[in-house]
């Protein structure tokens, strides 16, 4: 391995730290979709599991895989599945904190997939992979974004479905619609102008700045834990992390075999989908770096991530596109610049936590909306 090279750890280190920038908004966004299905507190546990991913899953892909450069992170894939899950059995009347415990359990249930996917080869066909089928993919999973965030963007309480959301226009909450806005204008006006700092985060600093500029329209927006925000992350009024990791054990104990079969299938389709992410994104790097890399090994690393986060309770991801070619093109050379994403995701946690509190939930779903636009393959459809 060529971790911890003098001649490259500086490169390595400033390749990690702006991915980290780009990867932990979404990352967050992509818990809050996740879990906020669920109801109650979860909401502000989705912040906790995506940052949780991003330092589990970049920490141990990045050290057991041998791909330089890749940055692996929850991602959409990871965002959809789960959150189509969550939403299918609470309407089923399952309790949340069973649902809870079932999301995580095929979490890493589709760790364990992955693992047996490199071990008997797997990895070697994604080169038969065909095109339109990746480009079906990721523009379904696009669609499916753009889709579920809808609602949030207009102010609609989480679970709330897309045609409903559309079809109430007096629910419609000012609001969540002007943060939202601002950050998707912030957004194109960053990528335009301001190629020197991730697009991400210029966009979630202008949602954030637009929420605080309404608060002069509606000073309830500068009450703590109302609904437009994340809400604290732990302590009064948030939830007690230690304490609900503890009782998903608890819960454990209580699963039937009955519950436990109806998790096969999303786990293995989770473990599909991550799969073809990470080594689309491995094939992308390949293809610009004149390097090769190996995706067996790959995919065991990528399900050892999975595994640990779903352990510690972080969600799934995968190698992604986004915060990897920021690496790439801020200098990183090996595999510790992933490394040092998760390393700078626990210490912004710790550091920022009481920010996080206060990013509004429609500045999320109005990056997440972009997100999901991209990934939708105009090329192919025309």
């Amino acid at each position: 391995m060529q971790l911890f090279k003098s001649n490259t750890f500086i490169d390595d280190f400033w390749g990690g730290t702006a991915a980290m920038l780009v990867a932990l908004p979404a990352a967050i966004a992509f818990g809050v979709t996740i879990f906020a299905s669920i109801g109650g507190h979860y909401a502000a546990y989705g912040a906790i599991a995506g940052i949780l991913g991003v330092a589990a899953i970049g920490i141990v892909a990045s050290l057991l895989g041998g791909t330089n450069r890749l940055i692996s992170a929850p991602s959409a894939p990871a965002a959809a599945v789960l959150s189509a899950f969550a939403l299918e059995y609470i309407s089923r009347d399952f309790g949340p904190d069973l649902v809870f415990v079932m999301l995580m359990l095929i979490a890493f249930m589709a760790g364990v997939f992955q693992i047996l996917f490199g071990s008997v080869g797997l990895g070697r066909l994604i080169k038969y992979m065909p095109f339109p089928v990746v480009s079906g993919y990721l523009s379904g999973v696009g669609l499916y974004i753009i889709a579920a965030q809808t609602p949030i963007f207009l102010g609609f309480p989480q679970g709330t479905h897309f045609y409903e959301a559309l079809q109430t226009p007096t629910g419609w909450q000012w609001q969540s619609i002007v943060v939202g806005f601002g950050t998707i204008a912030t957004m194109m006006i960053a990528e335009k102008y301001l190629k020197l700092i991730p697009a991400v985060i210029t966009a979630l600093l202008g949602g954030i700045s637009v929420y605080f500029l309404s608060a002069a329209l509606d000073p309830q927006l500068l009450i703590a834990n109302n609904p437009f925000i994340i809400g604290e992350l732990g302590g009064s009024g948030g939830i007690n992390f230690v304490e609900m990791i503890n009782g998903r054990f608890e819960i454990l104990k209580n699963l039937s075999f009955s519950d436990l079969s109806i998790l096969f299938f999303p786990a293995l389709t989770l473990a599909a989908l991550l799969s073809i992410d990470t080594l689309k994104t491995c094939v992308i790097i390949d293809s610009m770096t004149h390097s090769f890399h190996d995706s067996n090994r790959e995919l065991i690393a990528q399900g050892s991530g999975n595994i640990l986060s779903s352990l510690i309770g972080g969600m799934p991801g995968s190698g992604t596109m986004g915060a990897t070619m920021v690496n790439i093109s801020s200098g990183a050379k090996t595999q510790l610049s992933g490394m040092v994403e998760g390393i700078m995701a626990i210490i912004a946690f710790l550091v920022l936590a009481s920010f996080i509190a206060w990013i509004p939930v429609s500045a999320l779903a109005a990056i997440l909306m972009v997100i999901g636009f991209r990934m939708i393959d105009r090329h192919s459809i025309k």
